[in-house]
């Protein structure tokens, strides 16, 4: 920790949510912010199946359980004095979720404080501006597996919220069966999401209009944002093309095509589904994504007051840690390099990515290899996930363009990747089709490869001067010494159109 930070109080905020169990540790940044340390998180499913059940399931109060252990001891080496934890809508409603919350303070030494839907909402603004442009209008969708919290506002002053029970895993339990999900299905949730956010809608004063910008925070925003061509560019049809491609991807395509757990895979395209109803309610033709905002709401309602008694100081082995120090706070552990662990090991993970996507760019620009395109566009958010991981611990300006960098590479060969797809496609269905119908099909394939081989001169130009210019100065600088992988990687299944 540098001397002008020395002063400055670390502390680890952790959002109990239905989908996932998530966790920020920062300190001030001494412009009324929060500087983010380290960010964690578990898909955990907590309210799997709390519709039917009234409960939260036992396993799944295990799982989460082992997940706030290992977050309270990480939160612990990163030098955390203070652990504050919220739970939301799945411990809000189930029969069981006191208990829960009275066992993972016995166990964790957490004490977990049960947010109301109208506290949750208040705490995701709050965090919220601290990031993200709140001017107009606007409204924030925090969507969660088992809530959604609508909240509106003109000018950044709050004119309304309000917690609507709808959530991307309550909807998948109870009106998504297939793999992958029917359109029928998708629009069920749809008209289900329309029906409950009707409403709310006068109480919340929701706003009309193309000029009313929605901003979708949370994992559902942040996995929709890794399906869509350009993220800062998001329109309503942006999200319906969106959905029609979830239709056909089975969880373990998406999973892949996204990178996370299947059980997060699994409800994100109700999620998605809720998104499309809102901003069909609305009219907009602004949607942006954001990182949820309810940990740095916290975090800042924290530093705020100080001098509040800790949340989450808990008993036993970690008040025992506290007193032999005599209150001093830890430091965090460090690598032979002087840096944090943590950092340390993003460092070597990312230059790791970064040496595999050059030593692949190759196989792409080789016309002659049918997979170099897949194998570089999956080695490229191999590492975009990487980075979107350690981006807390790097809060730099050359960082953020690396990153941007990274995206670009996935960006620029999705269109080949996706017209690829088409033409193999397109081959097949003429070799099943009558003979009468095989001459539209070939005009089709034609007009498609015509398309391909634009976009394939435009993506290779793209790569050689990416391969051939100063650009890995600048990567090794940064991340080290790209030393090329010893061992191809295995080549992954197919990813979708």
């Amino acid at each position: 920790m540098t001397a002008q930070h020395a002063d400055r109080p670390i502390a680890a905020a952790i959002d109990i949510g239905s989908n996932s169990i998530k966790m920020t540790i920062g300190r001030p940044d001494g412009v009324g912010g929060v500087e983010q340390i380290d960010w964690a998180s578990e898909v955990v499913r907590l309210g799997q199946d709390l519709d039917r059940t009234g409960r939260l399931d036992d396993d799944r109060i295990e799982i989460a359980i082992d997940t706030l252990k290992r977050f309270a001891e990480r939160a612990r080496v990163h030098g955390a004095s203070r652990i504050l934890a919220v739970a939301t809508e799945a411990t809000r409603s189930a029969q069981n979720g006191k208990a829960f919350l009275e066992r993972v303070r016995r166990e964790t030494g957490i004490e977990v404080r049960l947010l109301s839907g109208l506290d949750e909402a208040a705490l995701t603004f709050r965090g919220l501006g601290a990031t993200t442009d709140l001017s107009g209008r606007v409204v924030v969708a925090d969507i969660g597996g088992g809530s959604t919290e609508v909240i509106v506002a003109d000018g950044g002053t709050v004119k309304g919220a309000r917690s609507i029970p709808l959530g991307s895993g309550r909807l998948t339990d109870r009106l998504v069966h297939a793999d992958p999900p029917t359109s029928e299905e998708l629009a069920l949730v749809e008209a289900d999401a329309a029906a409950a956010i009707a409403r709310v809608a006068k109480a919340v004063r929701l706003p009309v209009g193309p000029d009313v910008r929605l901003i979708v925070v949370g994992g559902t925003g942040e996995f929709m944002a890794r399906l869509v061509p350009d993220e800062r560019a998001i329109q309503p049809q942006t999200v319906r093309q969106v959905l029609g491609k979830l239709a056909v991807l089975t969880t373990a395509e998406l999973a892949d095509e996204i990178e996370a757990p299947e059980a997060r895979a699994r409800v994100l395209p109700a999620g998605i589904a809720i998104v499309a109803a809102i901003a069909d309610r609305i009219g907009t033709e602004q949607i942006q994504v954001a990182r949820s905002g309810i940990r740095t709401g916290l975090l800042l309602q924290a530093f705020a007051h100080p001098g509040q008694p800790d949340r989450g100081r808990g008993s036993g082995k970690q008040t025992s840690h506290r007193k032999q120090e005599a209150g001093a706070r830890p430091t965090p552990r460090a690598s032979a390099s002087g840096m944090p662990i943590f950092q340390d090991a993003m460092l070597s993970l990312i230059a790791e990515r970064w040496a595999r996507l050059k030593a692949l760019v190759p196989r792409a620009l080789d016309a002659n290899d049918p997979e170099g395109v897949h194998d570089v566009r999956v080695a490229s958010r191999r590492l975009r996930a990487a980075m979107d991981v350690a981006g807390p611990v790097f809060p730099h300006k050359w960082f953020r363009t690396l990153h941007r960098e990274a995206k670009a590479v996935t960006r620029e060969l999705g269109a080949v990747r996706d017209l690829d797809v088409m033409v193999e496609s397109l081959r097949a269905d003429r070799d099943a089709a009558p003979l009468t119908e095989r001459p539209g099909i070939d005009r089709l394939i034609a007009h498609v490869e015509a398309e391909r081989c634009k976009a394939r001169e435009e993506m290779e130009a793209y790569l050689c001067a990416l391969l051939g210019g100063p650009f890995w100065g600048e990567v090794e600088r940064r991340f080290g010494p790209l030393e090329a992988p010893s061992e191809p990687e295995e080549r992954q299944g197919e990813e979708g159109a």
